[in-house]
């Protein structure tokens, strides 16, 4: 069975920010506090977006650069991780996201 980490319900409907110093719901907080667990345990593991009133930039990079900085392959990061938005209005959501990841391993 794969687990289901909801940005929205299981951390905030409102993520903002990169680091901890920016306030309670950022982009190192999410990944360190709640999606690094999966990953350290090579867990699968599906990132639903939905329910989130948007997710800025800095939030996601922060997640998935952040991860890609920290060690993670973004091949390693596409066997553990399935992002979901299947609202419309979120759907370019993942593909920024990885996006992150990717440019992240470019320049490491």
């Amino acid at each position: 069975m794969v687990d289901v980490l909801s940005v929205a319900r299981d951390f905030s409907p409102f993520p903002a920010g990169r680091k901890r110093s920016d306030g309670p719901f950022t982009g190192e907080r999410f990944r360190e506090d709640l999606l690094k667990p999966f990953l350290n345990g090579e867990k699968r593991v599906v990132l639903d977006f939905d329910g989130v009133e948007g997710l800025p930039s800095s939030f996601l990079e922060e997640i998935f650069g952040g991860l890609v900085r920290q060690g993670f392959s973004v091949e390693l990061l596409r066997g553990l991780i399935d992002i979901r938005a299947s609202d419309p209005e979120l759907a370019m959501y993942p593909k920024m996201a990885w996006r992150f990841a990717t440019e992240a391993e470019q320049l490491h």
